[in-house]
């Protein structure tokens, strides 16, 4: 969601694959009568995303993000446009795959927040959606290719990072005659570092008016921007996402792309701020579609921000990692122990269109790397010792983390980020002035008071990953900030795993 998040999108029961060894999941194929079932199966459970309210329920009158809203959505309709109301929800992933309206976790980031779109159909839409709700809402939505969406509010108040991104989450194939979970970015994020807010300040992004356009066509783009100034909105919050019709397959019938919108934000200054932001809608969801057809005058292409600046300097730190190994050994001893292997993970969304291949909500603000995989017990000379590279002391990432995934479900559990790497590597290397860039982590079923130690849990369901499963350690090392976007896979020194299995 980095992967995310969002397993609603992908087909139910037997149309699931198993989890791969390297915990990328590649679903089967499916069709429209599957999707019906599924949807019959969602509805009976009397489940609605909203919790049994409309967005109307929460439509806000007056002043949102420095515009007149009720003025905005006027202009839109004197112009021509249907405005559908939807809404930016708080999703909670583990306790959708535990009341079995989506099937897996798709590597959601441990310890990372989500929001996601929840929309109606365009109008006149005959083919479902998936995982549409009884109200006829879903977090999964067809677009057509002169329809926009539109998010206007205010950015998350401080955090280390957020984001908003539409992902392509299943395409159709032709040749194969099958739809296939691609859950893949469209594109780059607008991130922190690169949104247009109020304000203009990079230095500090949080609690700013925005307002988001994801459209693929630049002449509805042009129209509402047009109605947005009339309303009282300032041009500096306004933000297009190219949503590329080249390749992508926008329409509403049973072969169109569906997608899914994502907001991720993570590790907020303030508790109290975080609560409140997640428990509340910050803003406003359109879904605008054209009462007339027009002359399409798509987008082409957007350029997509460079991975890396040719700074490789994690890699001197090869030296130092490899005496750090040996210290863990001399601590732990060897004969018990296993070095797992560290590799990419997840490529990215154009890749994943053409190979057909899911990627589970991948973003290009990160890295993605993942161990082989293994299985934990509860003795308590079980453990692993996770070690490697603080990316962000480095200054090759704003923030790094490392977590643990179930490989069946892709859920991530139980993960620790940056903000505690520091000083963990100084007993292991006492003077070393590399050691400021280390760390080292031990994850294990009861840390019995151990500091630097993370405890895996065994549930309940998708909120633990059982004795008898498999896992996988991920790494991810976010926004280069002379970049704002991951850094490159040559630029950073990968971490590593060790494995230590009871006498």
């Amino acid at each position: 969601m980095e992967a995310l998040l969002l397993a609603y999108i992908i087909l139910a029961g037997p149309c699931l694959g198993e989890t791969s060894a390297t915990g990328m999941t590649n679903e089967s194929s499916f069709n429209l009568e599957q999707v019906k079932e599924h949807m019959a199966l969602v509805r009976s459970m009397n489940f609605t995303w909203l919790n049994g309210t409309s967005p109307e329920d929460g439509m806000p009158r007056g002043n949102v993000a420095g515009g007149d809203i009720l003025a905005f959505k006027a202009e839109l309709e004197k112009d021509g446009f249907t405005v559908q109301l939807g809404e930016l929800k708080t999703v909670n992933i583990h306790d959708l795959v535990n009341q079995g309206v989506v099937f897996t976790c798709n590597g959601n980031n441990a310890g990372a927040l989500y929001k996601s779109y929840v929309l109606p159909p365009a109008p006149g839409q005959t083919v479902p959606n998936i995982f549409s709700d009884k109200m006829n809402m879903s977090t999964t939505y067809r677009l057509r290719p002169d329809e926009a969406i539109i998010y206007i509010g205010n950015t998350p108040p401080n955090c280390t990072y957020f984001s908003y991104q539409s992902f392509q989450q299943f395409h159709y194939y032709p040749v194969e005659e099958t739809f296939k979970k691609i859950f893949g970015n469209v594109g780059d994020t607008i991130n922190l570092l690169t949104a247009n807010i109020s304000g203009k300040s990079q230095s500090d992004p949080f609690d700013k008016a925005i307002m988001i356009v994801s459209t693929a066509d630049m002449g509805i783009d042009n129209r509402i921007k047009a109605a947005a100034i009339s309303a009282g909105y300032a041009p500096e919050i306004y933000n297009t996402e190219i949503l590329p019709s080249s390749i992508l397959n926008m329409g509403v019938d049973v072969k169109s792309d569906g997608f899914t919108f994502l907001h991720r934000m993570t590790y907020f200054s303030n508790q109290t701020e975080e609560k409140d932001y997640m428990n509340e809608t910050p803003g406003v969801v359109l879904r605008i579609t054209p009462n007339q057809s027009a002359e399409l005058n798509p987008y082409s292409m957007p350029e997509l921000r460079v991975r890396g600046n040719g700074n490789a300097s994690e890699l001197d730190l090869f030296p130092a990692l490899s005496l750090l190994r040996a210290a863990i050994f001399e601590k732990y001893g060897k004969e018990n122990a296993t070095e797992l292997i560290t590799h990419v993970w997840l490529t990215e969304g154009y890749d994943a269109l053409q190979r057909g291949i899911d990627v589970i909500g991948v973003t290009r603000d990160t890295t993605y790397l993942n161990s082989t995989t293994f299985k934990l017990g509860d003795d308590p000379s079980e453990f692993l010792i996770v070690y490697g590279v603080n990316h962000a002391a480095t200054g090759k990432a704003s923030y790094s983390n490392l977590g643990i995934f179930g490989a069946r479900l892709d859920n991530g559990v139980a993960g620790v980020d940056n903000r505690r790497f520091e000083g963990t590597a100084e007993e292991y290397l006492p003077g070393n002035p590399a050691a400021k860039y280390l760390y080292v982590w031990k994850m294990t079923r009861n840390c019995s008071g151990e500091v630097n130690c993370t405890e895996v849990p065994t549930g309940p369901g998708s909120y633990g990953i059982g004795l008898n499963d498999t896992a996988y350690i991920v790494f991810r090392a976010y926004n280069e900030k002379e970049t704002a976007v991951g850094p490159s896979y040559t630029e950073i020194a990968y971490d590593r795993v060790l494995k230590f299995d009871s006498v």
